[in-house]
């Protein structure tokens, strides 16, 4: 009766259009206020939720990520790309992949990251006549590869709640990230060349251009040398590397003369704002957790998948399903909070490495963030590309990368070494 009366009071406010932290923070409050339990208990589950010296990496990294933003790195790892793909078909659209991926290296937001290339390639793009359509279908799902390469704020919050090395998750994204950053990089130029979008250009690149743009685009690139070279040779944590990010990106900025103090002031008021509306998601879940254990729900759960699910790779295809569902439904950081807690023990129970399920729900959940109707890199691509566009608009292309992200789930699924081989050598 429980679990029914909490499944109708929290799909029924999200309905509602109501934000999830309040969505779930009144759904406790009902369920504390029917057994009697004082409302005090809310207060101390959601300030306990966060009190995690771990959690400063979110924060930390937003911060980097929007100084690269505006510092002028962006548009220097975009020259670097379009240098390296920009006389291919589709070349400003496959510029538009490897710089939003370059960028994810830097940033662990994919909403930052959407946001901070869209604004450089998405008029680009529209100049040469690519459709509405199908550069929102392409922004946003790349903005994705920003949670899946590292560093991640979705592989901090996980690894934080599931009690997996923060920094074994960052070196298991690598490979899935290359991998999926090519699958897009192949999709999007059989579109262009399919549509007759983007134009040629036939102008040699000289040496001197050459040189130049790398030499430009070289202190940008050494940003995830140092930040992910800490975590893996042992000598900084997932939050001591978010402060080299912050530090290496302002310097940069310093170098590169081109953040006026006025812009600054925005970056530090946008990256706090954007870290509190996570870390309030974050403490809501977190009562929500401790409430779903009082009630004994996870161990439901546990009895239902150990009477139908008989084997690891049938149990990663359900929790796989179930995610896909509700990510169609409410946003990633809950349900990272809510269901990694109650998923993380069934998965070592079927003998599964906590990375390679790590990695399965990173996947997931990146395909939760383009999935309609909820999926918030998807609206945010939508934003970026024409302000008054739904996200119904991006149909067929959404649906074609829907299927790219979904096998690449399933392919992490099938073959654990793509995503434990790099924390398997990783100095302790």
């Amino acid at each position: 009766m429980t679990i029914l009366l909490i499944l109708l009071a929290f799909f029924g406010l999200l309905f509602l259009g109501m934000p999830i932290a309040f969505v779930i923070g009144i759904v406790v409050s009902l369920i504390l206020l029917l057994d009697g339990v004082p409302l005090e208990i809310l207060i101390q589950r959601m300030f306990a939720g966060v009190n995690n010296f771990s959690y400063l990496a979110i924060p930390l990294f937003i911060l980097a990520g929007n100084i690269m933003a505006e510092g002028g790195l962006t548009k220097r790892l975009m020259a670097f790309s379009k240098m390296l793909v920009g006389k291919l078909t589709g070349g400003t659209a496959i510029t538009t992949v490897i710089t939003t991926a370059l960028f994810g290296t830097v940033s662990g937001s994919t909403v930052a990251t959407t946001y901070a290339v869209g604004s450089v390639l998405v008029p680009r793009l529209k100049e040469e006549k690519y459709s509405n359509s199908f550069i929102a279908s392409i922004i946003g799902p790349a903005g994705v590869l920003g949670l899946i390469i590292p560093p991640s704020i979705t592989m901090v919050i996980l690894g934080i709640t599931a009690n997996i090395s923060i920094g074994k998750l960052f070196l298991a994204g690598i490979i899935p990230g290359i991998i999926l950053t090519l699958f897009l990089c192949i999709y999007v130029s059989v579109i262009a060349r399919m549509k007759g979008y983007g134009e040629i250009r036939e102008e040699k690149l000289t040496n001197e251009d050459f040189l130049k743009t790398t030499k430009e685009a070289f202190l940008p690139l050494l940003a995830p040398v140092f930040i992910l070279g800490s975590i893996f040779l042992g000598v900084a944590t997932a939050t001591e590397a978010a402060v080299i990010a912050v530090a290496y990106s302002f310097l940069l900025t310093i170098y590169y003369k081109e953040m006026s103090f006025s812009t600054f002031k925005h970056i530090m008021k946008d990256s706090a704002v954007t870290s509190a509306s996570i870390l309030v998601i974050i403490s809501a879940a977190s009562a929500f957790t401790y409430l779903l254990t009082v009630k004994k729900i996870p161990a439901t759960i546990s009895d239902f998948f150990f009477s139908y699910v008989d084997s690891p790779i049938m149990f990663l295809l359900v929790v796989s399903l179930i995610l896909f569902i509700l990510g169609m439904l409410t946003e990633v950081t809950s349900l990272i909070i809510l269901l990694s807690p109650i998923f993380m023990p069934l998965a070592i129970q079927y003998n599964i490495d906590p990375i390679h399920f790590g990695m399965v729900l990173i996947m997931n959940f990146a395909l939760a963030n383009i999935t309609p109707p909820v999926g918030l890199s998807l609206i945010a691509g939508c934003s970026i590309t024409d302000k008054g566009m739904g996200i119904e608009k991006t149909l067929p292309y959404i649906a074609h990368i829907l299927i790219i992200v979904a096998a690449m789930v399933i392919l992490i699924i099938f073959f654990p070494i793509l995503s434990t081989f790099l924390p398997s050598i990783m100095i302790e």
